[in-house]
């Protein structure tokens, strides 16, 4: 029975340590928010009514802590919005770098100040939780990871979605993603303690965290200014006509950004499921831009007439359509040997007209040079 207790006390405290990364420093913004509102001498330098944001947009945040029982090397945080570093905090500097000028000043100077306080905070619950979740390791001078991996996804500034993922020394530990507060337990040391996780007061603080540091955040970044500059795709529109008579059409577009688009088939203008359809999916380019390959297999009896690609990006006016080429022409067996024949023809008629004039030109040879030619004595 004791040990029970010490179970589910132990099991608490390091929930309360993981609610510690989002829950506590989301109270201590609550508390800062609310001396700004009763000291009258702030003003908001920011009182316009923010634009609404087009398109799709993600914002995760990657929190890294390696360390022992005894000492915490090292813990980095980095926030990544549209696949392009926003800011990052490291140990060693103690410093929160923003990677491009103009972000601190979409933030504007209170969010900065708060956000590098809670990044230092941040450190401190993390090197608690690494020691309380090593605190059985015999070896006490082997180093251990562990990571926090939090997103969340906007799609035409309405909230889609928010994941929250812990690991431990490169192997999952837990997950949830708020479309109904499960989380999933990936290693045995975690089940435990997922009845807290799924609490109604594990819920509220993880909501308020995220809603703060991941929704909030992106949406100032963003309302300021893009990440990078908007770039339209190249598309490539191809088809393959097998032997057997099987069609596929390729459609290619790369180098574009933001990662968000939308390619799809038509037929005469109208969509519909025409064939089997696969993707590779968005992946990134080395240039910080995107790649997305589609392609559609007909099934037997379609000619493939009349088929275009569609793409729809933030950075294109409208919907851009892209024919599907159409089958090339195929020349018949008996019509490539009519041909071969004719072309031996002619070299061969050409080679009797050759033979001939060059019988004209030498002439006809008379009696005494046969017999010269004949008797090499004469």
């Amino acid at each position: 029975m004791e040990n029970k207790r010490m179970r589910r006390r132990e099991s608490f405290t390091c929930w309360l340590l993981m609610l510690g990364v989002f829950g506590l420093n989301e109270l201590q913004a609550e508390e800062n928010k609310t001396s700004l509102a009763q000291d009258p001498t702030h003003v908001d330098k920011n009182p316009e009514e923010p634009k609404t944001l087009k398109g799709y947009h993600r914002h995760e945040g990657q929190f890294i802590a390696m360390g022992t029982k005894h000492h915490l090397f090292n813990f980095t945080i980095i926030h990544v919005i549209d696949d392009v570093q926003a800011c990052s905090y490291d140990k060693q500097g103690t410093q929160t770098i923003f990677n491009k000028a103009w972000i601190t000043e979409a933030l504007g100077k209170d969010y900065i100040k708060h956000k590098k306080e809670v990044n230092l905070s941040t450190q401190t619950y993390f090197n608690w939780l690494l020691k309380f979740l090593i605190r059985n390791d015999t070896k006490s001078d082997e180093n251990h990871i562990i990571q926090l991996f939090a997103d969340c996804e906007l799609d035409n500034d309405i909230e889609i979605g928010s994941h929250v993922k812990f690991a431990m020394d490169g192997e999952d530990f837990i997950k949830t993603d708020d479309q109904d507060n499960h989380w999933t337990v990936m290693k045995p040391e975690a089940e435990s303690f997922k009845s807290l996780a799924e609490s109604n007061l594990g819920a509220k603080m993880r909501e308020k965290a995220m809603k703060k540091y991941c929704f909030d955040m992106m949406r100032k970044i963003l309302q300021y200014s893009n990440m990078k500059e908007n770039v339209a795709p190249e598309v490539i529109v191809s088809r393959h006509d097998a032997p057997d008579g099987g069609v596929t059409f390729n459609c290619i577009a790369t180098g574009f950004y933001p990662h968000s688009i939308q390619l799809h088939w038509e037929k005469g203008g109208q969509l519909g499921v025409w064939g089997q359809e696969s993707s590779s999916g968005i992946l990134p380019n080395a240039d910080s831009t995107f790649y997305l390959h589609i392609t559609l297999e007909l099934p037997p009896g379609d000619s493939g007439t009349d088929y275009s690609c569609v793409v729809e990006h933030i950075k294109l006016q409208k919907p851009a359509v892209y024919p599907v080429p159409e089958k090339p022409p195929v020349k018949r067996p008996w019509g490539m040997a009519l041909g071969l024949l004719t072309v031996i023809m002619l070299v061969l008629g050409c080679a009797g007209a050759f033979i001939i004039w060059k019988k004209k030109k030498t002439g006809p040879r008379t009696h005494e040079q046969a017999t010269v030619d004949g008797d090499g004595s004469l």
